[in-house]
């Protein structure tokens, strides 16, 4: 029996397909990782009280399931003693395709400000962070990024429960063999939905949205670098939601570090000082300036030990704040795996 060249040809292409769907799902997979942080404090108040702790200050377990090479499912789970219970951090899907633009959809935090520091306690700019049930479409190609995302949000400015928050980022980077550096912006339409404000305006009475603006940049060429980001409420809360000496509050946060990369007894080691400052943000419990430093170091593969101390100054009594500093060193020793 013979086999006609139309049956062959029609086999062949058919194999052909099966290998190119192979070859399409070859990156499947799990992938599994994540960070403990434990900490030793001490801390001497704005009131000249001292106090001193042994704490895990973070835990951080990351799932990520490649399902094929362009969807991918991320799970993270967090917790923080004394101030978060362990909780699902991030749950988002991601697709991809061989265009440079990407969708991601689900828990997420959304690009709005950069937050890149070299010490243990998070930058005063934190404050604007935000994690929302969101959407993102963002497009990356030759080291330009851009992205745009919506979200209903916890804050209303009307009785409408709708998906009216929105934000977007723009940035470029690149990184060479002896450079590196990332620089950005970004909106979002209401910093109030930040993890930090939102307590405030959550069922509020007569809220209207505050916009918030970010910009950043990062670099290091050697054993140098430089992280600096600013963040700023575009114009004031109403009073009775968030307020500082007596009117509507316009927060915003400063942050500028520099680094040196040396060899210490054979081990990479770190020592960097920063300077971060905030502008009518008493109400959020941040100080108004702040001179941090920190010494880290490699003391195993993926196993490091800092030394930081920071010195806070409070906002002044006519402002409603003590005018007076506080004081804090912390000894963090961090796994990564």
């Amino acid at each position: 029996m013979k086999i006609k060249p139309v049956v062959i040809a029609t086999l062949v292409s058919l194999a052909s397909s099966q290998t190119l769907l192979a070859a399409e799902d070859i990156l499947t997979g799990v992938t599994v990782s994540g960070f403990v942080q434990t900490e030793i404090r001490y801390n001497n108040d704005y009131d000249s009280a001292d106090s001193s702790d042994i704490v895990v200050d973070e835990i951080n377990f990351t799932i990520e399931g490649q399902a094929h090479k362009f969807a991918k499912a991320t799970l993270s789970f967090k917790y923080e003693e004394d101030s978060t219970p362990l909780e699902v951090d991030n749950a988002y899907l991601t697709l991809t395709s061989d265009s440079p633009l990407y969708l991601q959809i689900g828990q997420l935090y959304v690009p709005f400000g950069n937050f890149s520091s070299h010490m243990v306690s998070d930058p005063l700019t934190k404050f604007a962070e935000t994690r929302e049930t969101a959407a993102q479409v963002g497009i990356k190609t030759g080291g330009a990024y851009a992205s745009v995302y919506g979200f209903n949000g916890i804050t209303q400015d009307d009785a409408r429960n709708t998906i009216d928050h929105y934000g977007t980022n723009l940035g470029f980077g690149q990184t060479t063999d002896n450079m590196s550096f990332d620089v950005g912006v970004g909106y979002i339409s209401d910093i109030g939905d930040s993890g930090s404000l939102e307590g405030f305006i959550e069922n509020a009475v007569d809220y209207s949205y505050v916009d918030g603006a970010n910009a950043y940049v990062n670099f290091s060429a050697g054993a140098f670098s430089f992280m600096g980001e600013y963040i700023t409420a575009l114009d004031n809360f109403q009073d009775q939601h968030v307020s500082f000496d007596g009117a509507g509050a316009e927060p915003k946060a400063y942050n500028a570090e520099v680094g040196l990369s040396f060899n210490l007894a054979g081990r990479d080691t770190t020592f960097a000082i920063g300077y971060q400052a905030t502008e009518e943000a008493l109400a959020l419990q941040l100080p108004e300036e702040r001179i941090i430093g920190v010494l880290s170091t490699g003391i195993y593969t993926n196993t490091s030990l800092a030394l930081e101390y920071s010195l806070s100054e409070d906002y002044s009594e006519d402002e409603g704040g003590t005018g007076e500093d506080s004081s804090s060193v912390i000894l963090q020793l961090a796994v990564k795996f």
